[in-house]
């Protein structure tokens, strides 16, 4: 099988331009709406600033790339933590377990301190990790992309670990077991 590799700059489109006709702005809310028909799981990251744990509820997040390992996040810029997240800084994920919805919760909110009764391990270079979730992945952030009312956080992955706990589902604004949801779904 004859593969052809394709140079970056052929697929890039920076100025965001491409061959769209410009239409009527979508609104936001059937966008959210829309976009919410995909799955996804619940994660938090964190990171430290001062020698204090720092952490909020996101729910984009995937993997880029394998080699080099490669995730982003995606954090609004209205996010009050979102400063201690910078390029160079090291940053934790942490993928929900399904019975952790009142720890997405907490650091979703303005809650000042998020990590109060939170069971913590230290992760590599004292990044902290949560304890009793479905995995976390300790890693250090990259690039910072500008992403509209949002901003990009493109993290290489240095360690993982996997609990094998069920992960914690968020679908049309709403968290779920997954394994429950998938039962919903087929009776």
């Amino acid at each position: 099988m004859n593969s052809t590799v394709v140079a970056a700059a052929e697929i890039l489109d920076d100025a965001l331009t491409g061959e769209w006709t410009r239409g009527d702005q979508v609104d936001p809310n059937s966008l959210r709406k829309t976009a919410g028909s995909f799955p996804s799981g619940v994660t938090i990251i964190t990171t430290t600033s001062g020698g204090n744990p720092i952490g909020l509820t996101i729910s984009s997040f995937a993997s880029v790339s394998l080699d080099p390992p490669l995730l982003l996040a995606c954090v609004a810029r209205t996010a009050s933590s979102l400063p201690a997240f910078r390029v160079g800084g090291r940053m934790g994920v942490n993928v929900l377990a399904n019975d952790q919805a009142w720890l997405a919760k907490r650091f979703a909110s303005r809650q000042e301190d998020r990590f109060a009764g939170v069971e913590l391990q230290p992760g590599s270079h004292d990044v902290p990790l949560l304890e009793g979730v479905a995995a976390w992945l300790n890693c250090h952030i990259a690039r910072i992309y500008d992403g509209g009312d949002h901003v990009i956080l493109l993290a290489r992955v240095h360690t993982v670990h996997r609990s094998g706990a069920r992960p914690l589902l968020y679908h049309s604004g709403k968290m779920h077991d997954w394994a429950i949801a998938a039962l919903e779904t087929t009776t």
